[in-house]
């Protein structure tokens, strides 16, 4: 209600072809990445999904949880990926 919750729907993403390095397949997730903006003005994650889809095969990471950092990784290569295919 105070407008301090936002979502990055990477949705763009989703079904992406990918190529090979070196013969092996390259993947890009399709997060969804709760954000909070704090009252000191930070935008801090607080929960990620990796993919579009959930269900017990996309667990929902939250921080401190195991594989945050890991999740917070794949978000940033879906933004990287999602900002070189518009701009």
């Amino acid at each position: 209600q105070a407008g301090r919750l936002f979502l990055a729907d990477y949705a763009l993403l989703e079904g992406l072809p990918t190529g090979t390095i070196g013969g092996r397949p390259q993947f890009v997730a399709a997060p969804l990445c709760l954000l909070w903006l704090s009252p000191h003005g930070r935008l801090l994650p607080v929960a990620i999904q990796l993919s579009q889809r959930p269900g017990p095969g996309s667990p929902i990471f939250v921080p401190g949880g195991s594989g945050w950092a890991l999740a917070k990784l794949w978000v940033r290569g879906a933004h990287f990926v999602l900002h070189e295919m518009v701009t």
